[in-house]
């Protein structure tokens, strides 16, 4: 029987998750709003980038971003919003120099593997609205972002952990206890339960490595930075953790037999 608790979390862990999943992209508009004239300065003294150009940048990536967030969280125009943020994160990546940055390039990865779990899920929803009619397609579809969104998610989570030179006792176990959870993602099996465990355990990692809110500027602006990619990770994980691993995964291949 289903307590009152799990009934709630059933109900609000979608909109959580996808609330999460975009956290990174809310906060660097908001970012981007208040810097408006410091990054203008960059973007135009730095990157030599002229006034015009900078301008549709900027606020591409404050509209794009925020707007898409609203309405990923809102489940509206799923492949467009999709669209939209994905196009935000690669034009940040090449204006600002960073693409032959290999962290950077991870963490867009991984966020591009949430989004990819969106798609999946507008696909789920869109078999379910006609049922009894012929749905390969969006059944393929769904099953193949589902695929394609968990490595990408599992992917950038273990080079998270994997950049670091403090290799003690407690991070070794750490990353050993994650990386096997990772493998089951990956596999598929117990997939759920795996993206549930990952999910809790990234936010409280977060909370207790990124406590952005503790520190001075400068360093203040770098553990936002991380706090907020690792939390769009973890709502990555949270979504897969609602929506399982999909047709290619230990899981289902267990359900058939």
């Amino acid at each position: 029987m289903e307590t009152a608790f799990i009934r709630n979390y059933k109900k609000w862990s979608p909109i959580i998750a996808r609330t999460f999943l975009v956290a990174t992209f809310i906060e660097d508009s908001f970012r981007l709003m208040l810097q408006y004239n410091q990054q203008k300065r960059y973007m135009i003294n730095v990157r030599t980038y002229g006034s015009f150009i900078t301008f549709l940048f900027l606020w591409f990536n404050i509209i794009g971003q925020l707007g898409g967030s609203i309405l990923a969280i809102l489940k509206k125009w799923t492949p467009y919003t999709v669209l939209c943020l994905f196009l935000t994160t690669v034009s940040q990546t090449i204006a600002y120099g960073l693409i032959t940055d290999k962290l950077t390039i991870f963490r867009g990865l991984s966020v591009t593997g949430g989004l990819l779990l969106l798609l999946s899920d507008y696909f789920i929803k869109e078999k379910s609205l006609f049922a009894g009619l012929p749905d390969i397609d969006e059944d393929t579809k769904s099953n193949y972002f589902r695929l394609a969104g968990r490595l990408l998610l599992v992917f950038l989570f273990l080079t998270q952990f994997f950049s670091t030179n403090n290799w003690g006792f407690a991070r070794v176990l750490m990353i050993l206890v994650c990386g096997i959870g990772c493998v089951l993602i990956i596999i598929g099996y117990k997939a759920k339960e795996t993206a549930l465990f990952i999910s809790v355990f990234l936010i409280i990692f977060d909370i207790c490595v990124n406590h952005w809110w503790t520190y001075r500027l400068p360093k203040r602006d770098f553990a936002k930075y991380d706090f907020f990619q690792i939390l769009s990770i973890s709502g990555g994980f949270l979504l897969l953790s609602n929506m399982g691993a999909g047709s290619f995964s230990m899981d289902e291949k267990k359900k058939s037999i």
